[in-house]
């Protein structure tokens, strides 16, 4: 592997790093809110034991395990509801957070160059078209040729496309035939990784709620 592509996969550990450590920031607000669900759950079912204590018949009894069981799936239904609404939240932050890389000149100039040239690399081909974000075309436009020989070498040559990428930072890169396509942005990062984030989401928020028995247990 090159250092390239090291620094690449670099890039990548960290994202899922700081997605664990979001994760951490929404394990005790989503404990809260598990807890005030199931309290209110617990209090109307009290109410309905107290209710049904007076009838003796077997069809309220059977009325009762009905209501229960309805109770029941409706508030899992909001616990799942809230579990994906958290998963989602820590995923905004990241892209949030990956967008504000671009205010970090340096920092991100040495990671649009590590992509670049990951990108170029990849796709194997000395003619490329290479798509950004409208900032990065404010930002490179003039430069573009000397970055592109700075990175990649003499031999590569690397067309603007004129019309600006809907990304919040990287770079997409296609052959000149538009026969292989690299997308080292942000999205594209975090799409090819997308499996790993929510793996992570999950089992950071959710593993200390896990194996509790059932909902109304305790």
């Amino acid at each position: 592997m090159s250092t390239e592509a090291d620094q690449v996969k670099a890039l990548q550990q960290a994202i899922l790093e700081r997605a664990q450590k979001l994760c951490d920031e929404h394990i005790e607000q989503g404990e809260m809110t598990r807890n005030r669900i199931i309290d209110a759950a617990r209090e109307k079912i009290q109410l309905m034991e107290q209710k049904e204590l007076l009838v003796v018949s077997l069809q309220a009894e059977r009325e009762y395990q009905r209501q229960v069981q309805a109770n029941e799936l409706r508030i899992q239904a909001e616990l799942d509801r809230n579990r994906w609404g958290l998963v989602q939240a820590v995923l905004d932050k990241v892209s949030r957070e990956l967008g504000q890389l671009q205010l970090q000149e340096k920092r991100y100039q040495s990671i649009f160059e590590q992509l670049l040239l990951h990108g170029v690399r990849a796709i194997g081909q000395p003619r490329l078209v290479a798509s950004l974000n409208s900032a990065d075309l404010s930002r490179f436009a003039d430069s573009w040729q000397e970055l592109v020989r700075k990175c990649c070498g003499k031999d590569i040559e690397i067309k603007l496309s004129a019309e600006a990428s809907r990304c919040t930072g990287g770079i997409k890169l296609v052959s000149e035939k538009g026969d292989v396509m690299i997308d080292n942005t942000f999205e594209g990062i975090l799409a090819r990784r997308s499996d790993a984030l929510q793996r992570l989401i999950f089992e950071r928020l959710f593993s200390t709620v896990a194996n509790r028995g059932t909902l109304f247990d305790g």
